[in-house]
């Protein structure tokens, strides 16, 4: 009759806790009692304590169980939002590179005039602004961090999925995110030396991004810094593409572990 209490709420759980100890007291009680034999109060003493381990037992139990059940939820509520933020996270990318895609035909067209010399002055210098344009690769790791940084990564039982998740997060998002930041910036003081200091501003640009940059067509460091970077760029967008397909790919992985 004592066990009920122990599966119902916390309130209950500390009553069976008090009766525990009750059934301590008496088991010392039965063994001072000198009006029952020694085999009555052995007896009586060993009922007590059956009573009090098969209390504590199952005491155990429910706290085991109530845990593990909190940590199965932390778990799957963890494992849905990294989901949702690798979904957000490949659509955004995919966008940034299809919205890039015309900084890299600048410098794809401007090379291919440089290199046929078809030089088109008005393009070169209206569509300048390109030589500057950036898109930096962000991605919001708070919720993995959150997550790795209270110890709940041993959680995710999936060890194969896990690994998946500390390689993206620990190697390949940071990799990314450095590699845009060294690449715009060498390219921006690249620009400040070899381009935006030679030709000047377009005065009629009331934004101040574009420069008559057509004027520096035959200076080698212009042509070095088209090439130059008109290659880099491709493979920031190439590498930006396989992280996004890997995002993807990831969060199908998730998708299946979630369903089980």
């Amino acid at each position: 009759m004592i066990f009920l209490p122990i599966f119902v709420d916390q309130e209950q759980t500390l009553m069976s806790e008090e009766k525990i100890i009750k059934h301590a007291e008496n088991a010392v009680h039965v063994l001072q009692d000198k009006e029952k034999s020694w085999k009555k109060r052995l007896l009586g003493f060993i009922e007590e304590i059956v009573i009090i381990g098969i209390a504590v037992s199952l005491t155990l139990m429910f706290h085991n169980w109530n845990d593990e059940l909190h940590e199965h939820r932390l778990a799957r509520q963890f494992l849905i939002g990294i989901k949702g933020d690798l979904d957000t996270g490949a659509l955004i990318m995919e966008r940034s590179v299809h919205e890039y895609q015309r900084t890299v035909d600048y410098y794809d067209a401007v090379w291919n005039q440089l290199r046929t010399g078809r030089i088109d002055a008005a393009y070169i210098d209206t569509n300048s602004g390109n030589l500057l344009h950036t898109s930096y690769f962000t991605f919001d790791v708070g919720r993995f961090e959150g997550f790795k940084s209270s110890g709940y990564l041993r959680l995710i039982e999936n060890q194969q999925l896990l690994k998946h998740l500390m390689t993206l997060y620990t190697v390949a998002i940071p990799f990314e995110e450095e590699a845009d930041r060294t690449v715009f910036h060498f390219r921006q003081a690249d620009y400040n030396s070899y381009i935006g200091t030679k030709a000047g501003p377009d005065l009629s640009d009331s934004t101040g991004s574009r420069v008559h940059a057509s004027l520096l067509v035959n200076d080698p460091a212009f042509r070095f810094q088209i090439v130059r970077y008109a290659a880099y760029l491709k493979e920031r967008q190439e590498h930006k593409l396989r992280l996004a397909k890997r995002m993807s790919i990831l969060s199908d992985e998730i998708d299946k572990e979630l369903n089980k």
